[in-house]
């Protein structure tokens, strides 16, 4: 047997696998923290990428907006944000509010925020949750060039100064996380993200993992940010023990490209061929419900075959997701008769995972290790709460000599499979 080590919520749990089955076990390649992590930042800060440090845009007149990302992204708020108001207030201005990029996830409680930022900055700094589906909170600023309208939370299209922040690593259709990101989805309205994460943009092939160039819904996101006028970025990079390995500031789109272009000399993989089983997990905040561990599901139906098997780990410690998507995936038997749905009723952005599911149940199956009872009542999925019994089901499914892929941390990767 083969022991390998998979995340599982905020731990670890361990996985048998026999080796004359493993066919290849994916991950990242090494890659070193940086050596001081507030030193590095406070260096992006002072060295941006194409455009003036802070105490040279912000003036202290100035109504400042700092975007970050919610409790469902690893990002080190903590270390990354004390970092942005210490240059801010080398400037004198005073006009400074945190908002947080939730697009259409659950507002973060109080708790949840001081675990985010500490209880130092919530007790000198106003922090806001934005609300997608609140149509007061948000301005209209126009339309990008495919139509999308770009609608944005009111505190962020009325200040003089937009910094963002965020993580990079690979998206699921949008092609890699952070930068642009922050505006649309992060502070924009349901309608806004609808219109962005449509089924005609999701059924794009250059709408993958790991791509940029060509991405519709990519470079909408970034029309979007354009319209809205992002002064500052900073984002960074993270190892699997979400240690920080880069710092990029500065310009919106040429730092993220830098950010983008580092990530991937580690994050791209070579995969001999597609296997039978192929074994997934995230661990937290991304499998923090079954809507986010979808991410990682996406990921492994790149490598499993056709008929194949897709055993995904996930501790969903708050459920299946957000309330449409848990409604639907409660009301549906097949995957059949969510494209029907889908089709039939007006498409809502809360049922992209939906689509991006039904997609993978049309090539493989999928069976979902988790103790969340609430997975269980979805007809679509195989819920177990082992994965002895998950691997059993899914030999008997593929055959004894089923060969195995072993995909932790899957949403760190860009698997690239060999042809030929």
């Amino acid at each position: 047997m083969e022991s390998l080590i998979f995340p599982f919520g905020r731990r670890k749990v361990k996985v048998n696998i026999p080796k004359a089955n493993l066919l290849q076990v994916l991950k990242t390649k090494k890659c070193k923290a940086v050596t001081n992590e507030v030193e590095e930042i406070k260096k992006a800060l002072q060295n941006p990428i194409g455009v003036p440090p802070l105490n040279e845009i912000v003036k202290p007149r100035d109504k400042v907006t700092i975007v970050i990302s919610d409790k469902t992204r690893p990002v080190p708020n903590r270390k990354i944000v004390p970092c942005i108001l210490n240059e801010l207030n080398k400037t004198g201005v005073r006009d400074i509010t945190i908002l947080v990029a939730l697009g259409m996830h659950k507002k973060n409680t109080r708790i949840e925020l001081e675990h985010m930022l500490g209880k130092r900055i919530l007790e000198k700094v106003k922090v806001l949750n934005h609300e997608a589906f609140n149509k007061n909170m948000v301005n209209y600023m126009g339309d990008t060039s495919r139509g999308t309208p770009i609608e944005v939370n009111k505190l962020v299209s009325n200040s003089d100064v937009k910094i963002i922040t965020g993580y990079i690593e690979p998206h699921e259709f949008a092609g890699f996380t952070g930068g642009r990101k922050s505006i649309l989805p992060g502070v924009s309205s349901v309608n806004s993200i609808k219109w962005n994460h449509r089924p005609e943009m999701l059924e794009n092939p250059k709408a993958k993992i790991g791509i940029l160039e060509g991405n519709p819904i990519h470079e909408d996101m970034v029309e979007a940010a354009k319209i809205v006028g992002v002064d500052f970025m900073i984002n960074v990079t993270l190892n699997d023990k979400k240690e920080i390995t880069k710092v990029v500031a500065g310009d919106f789109l040429k730092a993220y490209q830098e950010g983008v272009n580092f990530y991937k000399q580690y994050a791209m993989v070579k995969v001999a061929q597609q296997a039978d089983i192929v074994i997934t997990s995230s661990g937290y905040p991304l499998d923090c419900d079954f809507y986010q561990s979808v991410k990682s599901i996406i990921t492994a139906e790149l490598i499993v075959k056709e008929g194949g098997t897709i055993i995904l780990l996930t501790e969903s410690k708050d459920g299946v997701g957000p309330r449409l998507f848990h409604y639907w995936l409660e009301k549906v038997s097949s995957q059949a008769e969510l494209f029907e749905k889908i089709k039939k009723e007006d498409f809502r952005p809360e049922l992209d995972h939906c689509y991006l599911l039904a997609k993978v149940l049309k090539k493989c199956k999928v069976i979902v290790v988790s103790s969340q009872q609430q997975l269980k009542k979805i007809k679509l999925l195989t819920v177990v709460n082992s994965v002895k019994k998950a691997l059993n089901m899914a030999f008997k499914n593929e055959g004894r000599k089923a060969e195995v892929i072993a995909l932790p941390y899957a949403t760190m990767l860009i698997p690239e499979v060999m042809k030929g």
